[in-house]
């Protein structure tokens, strides 16, 4: 039996790590704990009440709380486990600084360390880095994105990449379910994000208005909420699209994939991701996808999709374009997105793939 105690910030339903430590215990000879430094209950959390999954939470009202610090040592020295997994910038160093000496350790990145983490953010997570016995990332380049600093003391063995991974049967019941036909309705695109800078959806919108004239039936639905909400809001205003975007705000999971069954079309314009989550679901629903040329999702994409410059609007409407008047191509993309998603990054993968690495680590021990 494998023992993991997994540290995470919190556990929420578009928490990757959350889902990974799900897959993992459904694995036999594999046990899993959280540790959540900021949830209060698990009733708050996204956790199933049939859960396998022990959930300890700390309810940190800020980062250097001290009873939640003083919590988290407590748990890290007196529970049973074999593995600590860390998560997540802050609270992964955190626990990796706190554990017990002789501990072993597996670390994973999940972000462009160059354009997601600030630099006081980098060195935090630098200091204890070290620690870790085992540094996985999910993508090739949130690998590369590591600073020369933070990779002192880490040899080439102890660092690999591991993809996160998608719950297809989770997608494949959301699309057998009944749907209301859509004939006589316009092209449907859809993106799914956080409202930020990074997701780049001024970009989509502006991509979207100058299909205005060819297509003036489409559709654009972005789902998802965040700081640039208003913003992006009265960027559609302004572009004279505003009537024909939808932005849905947070919705759950099998909302989504609702959605993104009903949709024609999936761009995703982002300037970085760590690997992306939304569009591989978005893959596995059978949408052909135009995304950024960016080096990570060529990563998740290969040649399953199409590839616009992301500070270029034109690019992603001339790709919009193409797929959107010619029936035969978007069907093609669509089955190799389907294709790719469903073979390359099923969540069952992911997690065997840890569950192997946990296994190599005691062993070596």
């Amino acid at each position: 039996m494998v023992r993991v105690l997994a540290v995470l910030t919190h556990v929420k339903p578009t928490t990757f790590s959350y889902e990974l430590c799900e897959a993992l215990a459904a694995i036999d000879g594999i046990e899993v704990t959280i540790v959540s430094y900021y949830d209060a209950a698990v009733e708050e959390t996204a956790m199933a009440p049939e859960s396998a999954v022990e959930f300890v939470p700390l309810n940190a009202s800020s980062r250097l709380d001290p009873t939640a610090i003083a919590h988290l040592r407590w748990v890290l020295r007196t529970r049973s486990y074999d593995v600590l997994h860390t998560h997540h910038n802050f609270v992964g160093s955190l626990a990796r600084l706190l554990a017990p000496r002789g501990t072993r350790i597996v670390d994973t990145e999940h972000a462009d360390h160059e354009r997601h983490y600030s630099l006081p953010q980098v060195l935090v997570n630098a200091a204890t880095l070290p620690r870790a016995d085992r540094v996985v990332a999910n993508s090739r380049r949130t690998l590369e994105s590591l600073y020369w600093f933070e990779r002192l003391g880490l040899d080439d063995e102890q660092c690999s990449v591991i993809y996160n991974g998608i719950d297809v049967d989770r997608i494949d019941r959301v699309l057998e379910e009944p749907r209301d036909s859509r004939e006589g309705e316009g092209p449907r695109i859809t993106s799914v994000g956080r409202l930020s800078e990074t997701k780049n959806q001024s970009t989509l919108l502006r991509a979207f208005a100058s299909l205005a004239d060819d297509y003036p039936e489409s559709r654009l639905t972005i789902v998802g909420d965040g700081p640039l909400r208003e913003d992006l809001e009265s960027v559609a205003d302004s572009l004279g699209v505003r009537a024909r975007v939808e932005f849905t705000g947070f919705v759950d999971r099998e909302e989504v994939y609702r959605i993104l069954a009903a949709s024609d079309l999936y761009v995703q314009p982002s300037l970085s991701e760590g690997f992306c989550v939304a569009l591989v679901e978005a893959m596995a629903c059978r949408l052909p996808v135009v995304v950024s040329d960016v080096p990570v999702l060529h990563e998740v994409v290969g040649e399953a999709g199409a590839y616009a410059t992301p500070t270029e609007p034109a690019a992603f409407a001339d790709r919009l374009r193409r797929l959107l008047g010619d029936d035969e191509l978007r069907r093609e993309f669509a089955e190799r997105a389907s294709d790719r998603a469903r073979t390359e990054f099923p969540l069952e993968r992911t997690a065997d793939a840890y569950a192997k690495l946990y296994r190599e680590l005691l062993e070596s021990s």
